[in-house]
């Protein structure tokens, strides 16, 4: 399940019209941050722990019979029955129906997460994103025992917090095991319930993946998996267990050899695109700024600085768009640039440790086609959605504009009642001052447990000078410490034109609040 490099959505987003400007919506998320410790662990086997709801408003599920009778599956070869295939097909009125079923159940907990989230829903195709997930795996997206077996092997990735790539072989042996006994049981076995039931789990995929993705940055992992539903695998059951070419086994020397890992510096493999921004951290210290930069020439060799349309995480673990900066260079390589400004990078040492972050591209009428380490190329055209170009300020430029950037993450799509909102402000005058802050607020609606909680806090405000040249950000702060981070503003109309609406500090997006 490798990282896409965009949402892979057939009509991308567009920017708002030149009249708004370049404005950037990312929404307060859902997190599971108050929720009881200790996940409620029903059943004895793990097969047993693959439910769905039987509900109609939900749909097809896999039964009670299908669970107890698929407790203990025997590997294929001792069944000696080979595997079968479990086709279906997706549609747009299928796929809408899928998501409004979870709107519906969502409402009943959380109806302001439900607005949003339907909001989110309505601007990507999730099948998209699934495709995503699957490409390069072997396991197709139109066979509803793949799906299953990919949203398998997710819950172990998400429960141990696993970030190697599952190999083919693993996805294989996981298929086997979990999906080959209940195929031709309901809903597998019947064609319509088969493309309903996969639906679900794809929603549920790129759901849950997301909802991870919040939940490790916000440092609430734990809380994250105690309050899954019951729709997953409970996830002490997955942590006793090891991902290896057999597929899930118990943890120790009986096991298969471990899947192989991809490199360290790999994001975890189901991402739908580049790891989603923490919400709202102060920037890392980098380089003394009152010492001149070592890398300077790292310049001279920029054939221009871009961003491209990603994904970040919205309302209750939903995908949401968001934007990444380039740098491409004169050698055909590109750079996804983090907080420190270029001239302090070392660019041979950053390939090295973080090889993702680098790619190749070449030059296609109007954009560019990009293509990653992991050899997948993707077409950009300048303006159309998804590819832009940045725009530098100008020497010693005043800015007078506060700028924020609102994130999260969460499980409240996933049927869970916690909403949390963090907030990350920039705050630019026109004398050369800048002020930085945020906040957090979080509300428990109490849907599940009884209780409702809600608690808010802001972050110790900083501040101090800051200043502008081209694509570097200064800022010294009250105890005269200074750091250089890389700065751009967006883009609006065709041909391109500055857009001071919205600009990069490092990696991380902020829209104006004017």
């Amino acid at each position: 399940m490798r990282p896409a490099p965009t949402l892979p959505d057939p009509a991308p987003p567009r920017l708002p019209k030149p009249r708004s400007g370049t404005r950037v919506c990312l929404v307060g998320a859902l997190l599971l941050l108050m929720l009881p410790a200790g996940a409620q662990v029903a059943g004895t086997g793990v097969l047993g722990e693959v439910r769905q709801r039987q509900a109609q408003a939900d749909g097809p599920g896999i039964d009670a019979r299908a669970r107890r009778e698929t407790a203990a599956p025997a590997p294929e070869s001792e069944r000696g029955e080979p595997d079968r295939r479990l086709p279906f097909v997706t549609t747009p009125d299928l796929r809408r129906a899928t998501v409004e079923r979870h709107l519906r159940s969502l409402r009943t907990t959380n109806p302001i997460a439900a607005a949003e989230a339907g909001r989110e829903l309505a601007t990507y195709d999730y099948d998209a994103i699934v495709r995503g997930f699957l490409d390069g795996t072997g396991l197709d997206p139109a066979d509803a025992g793949d799906v299953l077996a990919a949203f398998v092997a997710l819950q172990w990735m998400v429960a141990n917090d696993a970030t190697a790539e599952p190999s083919p072989a693993a996805l294989r042996a996981i298929r086997r095991r979990f999906v080959l006994p209940i195929a031709d049981k309901p809903p597998l076995s019947q064609p319509a319930s088969r493309a309903a039931f996969a639906e679900q789990v794809k929603l549920r995929m790129v759901l849950h993946h997301a909802g991870w993705k919040a939940a490790r940055q916000l440092g609430v992992l734990p809380r994250f998996l105690a309050t899954l539903s019951n729709e997953f695998i409970p996830a002490a059951k997955l942590q006793a267990l090891a991902l290896t070419e057999a597929g899930l086994v118990p943890k120790g020397p009986a096991g298969a050899r471990p899947s192989q890992p991809s490199s360290p510096d790999a994001p975890p493999p189901a991402a739908a695109a580049r790891p989603a921004q923490p919400p709202a951290p102060a920037p890392a210290p980098g380089p003394d700024a009152s010492a001149p930069p070592r890398h300077a020439a790292n310049w001279d060799a920029v054939e221009g600085v871009y961003f491209r349309s990603t994904t970040g995480v919205g309302v209750g673990g939903m995908v949401t768009i968001d934007f990444e900066p380039l740098i491409v260079f004169t050698d055909g390589t590109y750079y996804e640039i983090d907080d420190t400004a270029l001239e302090d990078v070392d660019l041979a040492a950053e390939r090295s440790a973080k090889p993702r972050r680098f790619g190749r591209w070449t030059r296609k009428g109007r954009g560019l086609v990009l293509t990653g380490v992991d050899g997948k190329a993707t077409d950009y055209a300048l303006g159309d959605g998804s590819f832009f170009r940045a725009f530098p300020a100008g020497a010693e430029e005043r800015v007078a504009r506060s700028y924020r950037r609102l994130s999260g993450g969460g499980n409240s799509a996933m049927g869970g009642d916690v909403a949390v909102a963090v907030e990350s402000r920039y705050d630019f005058k026109a004398d050369g001052r800048y002020g930085r802050g945020g906040s957090v607020g979080a509300l428990n609606s109490g849907a599940s447990t009884g209780v409702g909680t809600a608690i808010g806090r802001r972050r110790a405000p900083e501040g101090g000078q800051y200043r502008l040249d081209r694509h570097t950000l200064t800022l010294t702060g009250a105890d005269g410490r200074s750091r250089r981070l890389f700065f751009a503003y967006g883009a609006q109309k065709d041909p391109p034109e500055i857009d001071r609406d919205m600009i990069f500090v490092g990696d991380s997006v902020f829209s104006s609040d004017d």
